[in-house]
């Protein structure tokens, strides 16, 4: 783990904030291609999503009491009515946990294709909401269809802008455009999450165990008199800058980053 952290301090220095550090590995995996059933229907399919969101709020509950799970500013989501995007940063192979924890199990949620596993897990994952990414066009067509379909029927879709994982990363990382442009499309707001981190005193190699704390920040709207473009601008910088304030009042210092180039970063 100290060398993996060492390769993000590295990342950040070059900018590369979008960048998986940890190797990807499809070996495990399913493809990804156009039978995969992203808009499930009928009884059989939703008998089955009970089932698997029965066992799955159970291991939740497991998972955000081992992270002392704290939650706060959960009055900004009694605040989002109907369909939304919500982003959160993604420092965690665990870190949706918190979110269904906060959100309701009930949420659909979007990553890389490499996370479509064989087995069990696999099964749960695609019957609990997961919305695979995909190089190919026609599978991005039915991808994108599908979000507009569960964003129409009130739901919350979960979509971590930063794009890549980086484990027990503090800062906020520059937003990529997708979640924002999928919230313009559609008219729904976006509601920022952003997690913060709480020393536990548990180190094991060397490395510190952490305790989660969730954020619900203020949701954001786009403008009926802004067009496309502009509304995906506004969104992606009042949802980034609800973030960076929450990094900053948290951890009682300034957003800065190493890398000089400041092309790299998008805010």
């Amino acid at each position: 783990l100290k060398n993996y952290y060492k390769i993000q301090e590295e990342f950040e220095l070059e900018g590369k904030f979008d960048q998986d550090i940890d190797p990807i590995d499809y070996s495990g995996s399913l493809p990804v291609d156009e039978n995969f059933d992203f808009i499930k229907k009928g009884f059989k399919n939703w008998w089955k999503k009970q089932y698997y969101l029965l066992g799955l709020r159970i291991y939740t509950n497991k998972i955000c009491k081992m992270l002392k799970l704290q939650i706060v500013g959960k009055e900004n989501l009694k605040k989002v009515k109907g369909g939304a995007i919500v982003t959160c940063n993604h420092i965690s192979k665990y870190d949706s946990f918190p979110i269904r924890k906060a959100l309701g199990a009930d949420i659909y949620y979007v990553a890389a294709d490499f996370n479509n596993w064989k087995g069990k897990m696999g099964d749960i994952a695609r019957n609990t909401g997961y919305l695979p990414l995909s190089n190919k066009f026609s599978v991005m067509r039915k991808f994108t269809e599908a979000i507009d379909y569960h964003l129409k029927r009130g739901k919350k879709v979960l979509i971590y802008p930063e794009q890549a994982m980086w484990r027990d990363y503090k800062k906020v990382r520059p937003f990529k455009n997708g979640a924002f442009h999928y919230a313009v499309k559609n008219n729904v707001p976006v509601l920022p999450l952003f997690i913060t981190l709480r020393p536990s005193g548990i180190v094991e190699d060397g490395v510190e165990f952490n305790y989660f704390t969730l954020h619900i920040l203020p949701p954001v709207y786009p403008k009926a008199e802004l067009n496309a473009k502009e509304n995906l601008e506004l969104l992606r910088k009042l949802a980034y800058t609800e973030c960076k304030k929450c990094y900053e009042e948290t951890y009682n210092e300034e957003l800065k980053y190493t890398t000089l180039d400041l092309k790299k970063i998008q805010i």
